[in-house]
């Protein structure tokens, strides 16, 4: 991790000292979920409203044509859960996450000033921290998820692959994506927990196509 943070950061000081390397914030709105399988029985969740908010860079390998996005950002994850196991309870995952996507970006002019952008690539995260809600009755409890390695624990890392759309119009593009997590995040036998989510986001480079 230490080496894929170092890895990242020095593509975004890289940046800021290329003319035709451009970097900026990103924000956007995360619908995320939750897909665990215990054995033969599949639980799926209900989308769970986020955000994440963070810096992209992005590098030109053929000109206007193909690029490579780096980013490194806060994501919030997580699903809802009604009657969660049986158990009569309404609960809500709240997960946390540093998240490093590598997109590979493709892009095709439309227009004056304005272009369709098409991008894929892997992404890696490493979760902060995470609360479980749990409603029943009427009463509501919070409690903190654990991770670490015992059977019990979430563990902290997580990668998959992300593929998404978007338009450009002039330094500002607006995209819609999908996150596919790979990562078993659970530690115990015959379980298995990934994450998934669409995201809304919109990214303002400082420097490059005008």
């Amino acid at each position: 991790m230490k080496k894929l943070l170092a890895t990242t950061l020095t593509l975004f000081l890289t940046a800021s000292l290329t003319a035709q390397i451009s970097f900026g914030p990103r924000a956007g709105f995360n619908l995320t979920n939750l897909h665990e399988s215990h054995g033969s029985i599949s639980i799926n969740g209900d989308f769970k409203p986020g955000f994440q908010l963070g810096v992209v860079a992005n590098i030109p390998v053929l000109g206007d044509l193909l690029s490579i996005q780096p980013g490194l950002l806060f994501a919030q994850q997580g699903a809802k859960f009604n009657n969660f196991l049986g158990t009569g309870a309404d609960a809500t995952f709240n997960l946390n996450y540093l998240q490093m996507p590598i997109n590979a970006q493709f892009g095709f002019d439309v227009g004056q000033n304005a272009r369709i952008l098409l991008q894929a690539g892997p992404y890696l995260g490493f979760a902060l921290g995470g609360t479980i809600k749990a409603e029943f009755q009427g009463r509501t409890q919070t409690t903190d998820i654990n991770f670490g390695s015992g059977d019990m624990d979430t563990r902290r890392f997580d990668f998959g692959v992300g593929f998404g759309a978007g338009v450009e119009f002039g330094r500002f593009q607006v995209g819609i994506g999908y996150n596919l997590g790979i990562a078993n995040l659970s530690n115990a036998d015959n379980v298995t927990t990934r994450n998934s989510g669409l995201a809304l986001t919109v990214t303002y480079l400082f420097s490059g196509r005008r």
